[in-house]
This record gives structure tokens, C-alpha cells and sequence, in this order.
């Protein structure tokens, strides 16, 4: 019986090139445990992963926050954080979180992770100092925005521990809406890495 090395070979180079790819969106270097879907505090709190965009007007999400007395954590695009240092600096200033997310202008489309089930979820990163930190959301309200009937949807799928994703598109009045109804569950909002 006669082995054929090629089919072996092929194999093989497509696992290094799956390695090479997975390190070159999320690095290896410092970084800690797998994808982070939920929370681990064991408690009713919930976090916001809020992924900024070109026109997010960030100040006014932080000032409604602070009005709400709820915390969050802005993802900002990867390829263009050093264009944004002074607005990172000032959210870190401000008490929010920063986390980076892959953008798709840059990349065509943003990086998701199939987790299953006909679902893929964005990946994002939090940097700790010590580590790095993928998450995605529990909950990833822009698709679920999607529904007419989003917000009874919304109310009956909250649980406590979950990330939930919000596009900065700069809509106040629904921001604040999903923010109500996950207090209203009794739920603590916090940002992302005092969930992890």
C-alpha cells in the first residue's frame, strides 16, 4: 500500500495558513483564553460592547450613560486607532471602556467567528495590560434590530451575564430604549472588563 504524501502535504500547509491568518487578526502574542460570549461574575449584570464608527458622536453616548448611571465599553476600529488616540484618551478619561474591533472598510467585512447553529458573532478585543481578550456579544442587537418586533424579543432573551452589541449609529432614543429594558430586567450594566 502506497502512501500519498501530497494530499498530507496540502493538508498541512492549509493548517499553517489557518494559523497564520487567525495570528495575524488576533495575534498571538499576550493573548489569554478563547472567545468570551457571556460574562463570569455569576451575577444579574449585563455589558455593552458599542462599536464605534466613522460619524459616532461618543460624547453624546457617554453623557446619556453617565444621565443613566450605566457603563459601557466603546470598540473602536483596530486599523484606525492611532487616528483615534484622543478620543480612546478621552473615553478612558470619562471611566468607559476601549476595546478594538477588525473594520470592515478596511477589510472588506468585519471579522465574525461561526459559533454554530447558523450564528456568527463579531470578534472583538479588550486589552487588559496583562492579556488580550476576544469577545463577542451574547446579543448582537443590530441583527436583532432587524425584527419589527425587537423590543418584546429583546425583553424575553435577556439574561444576566450577557455582552450585548450596539452600532454607535447615533441613535439616542433606541440606545436608551435597550438600556431601559435591560434595567427594567433588574440588570447592572457595566463595561465589558468588569465582566471578564
Amino acid at each position: 500500500m502506497k502512501i500519498r504524501k501530497r494530499p498530507v502535504v496540502t493538508n498541512l500547509c492549509l493548517i499553517i495558513i489557518m494559523g497564520m491568518v487567525y495570528a495575524a487578526s488576533f495575534g498571538f502574542a499576550r493573548t489569554g483564553q478563547g472567545l468570551a460570549l457571556k460574562g463570569c461574575t455569576g451575577g444579574n449584570n449585563v455589558a455593552l460592547q458599542i462599536t464605534v464608527k466613522e460619524d459616532s458622536d461618543i460624547d453624546t453616548y457617554m453623557d446619556t450613560m453617565d444621565e443613566m448611571g450605566v457603563g459601557g465599553t466603546f470598540f473602536f476600529c483596530e486599523q484606525c486607532r492611532k487616528d483615534e488616540d484622543g478620543m480612546i484618551a478621552h473615553v478612558l478619561e470619562r471611566g468607559f471602556g476601549v476595546g478594538y474591533y477588525v473594520c470592515a472598510r478596511h477589510e472588506g467585512k468585519e471579522t465574525d467567528m461561526y459559533i454554530g447553529n447558523g450564528y456568527s458573532v463579531p470578534v472583538m478585543s479588550y486589552d487588559d495590560g496583562s492579556s488580550v481578550r476576544h469577545v463577542g456579544p451574547s446579543i448582537d442587537f443590530e441583527k436583532l434590530k432587524e425584527k419589527e418586533n425587537w423590543p418584546q424579543i429583546f425583553k424575553e432573551t435577556v439574561a444576566g451575564d450577557m455582552f450585548i452589541r450596539i452600532e454607535a449609529d447615533n441613535d439616542i432614543g433606541q440606545f436608551q430604549k435597550v438600556v431601559q429594558i435591560v434595567r427594567d430586567k433588574g440588570y447592572t450594566i457595566l463595561k465589558v472588563e468588569e465582566m471578564l
